[in-house]
């Protein structure tokens, strides 16, 4: 019987909205699974973390960020695994 490993993936991203369209861009994030808005700055960057099972799911997630309308950019600011 092969053993059971739980971890923890979370990653931290910076994504940076076009000026006066971060509500939107918050709400569409908001209702993806895994991913909660923190924060919003003056200028027009949202504070996201993704906390899914597998580095590749999060990978998955923050990639289909890109394709968000109104969704300039985004960055990977930090990254964490770990066995519980």
């Amino acid at each position: 019987m092969a053993e059971v490993i739980d971890r923890i993936d979370v990653c931290g991203v910076l994504v940076h909205a076009q000026k006066d369209k971060e509500q939107e861009v918050k709400d569409i994030l908001s209702a993806i699974d895994g991913v909660e808005v923190h924060h919003t700055t003056e200028d027009s960057r949202l504070i996201v973390t993704i906390e899914l099972d597998g580095r590749k799911q999060i990978m998955d997630t923050m990639g289909s960020f890109n394709e968000i309308p109104n969704v300039v950019s985004t960055v990977l600011t930090y990254q964490h695994s770990e066995e519980v």
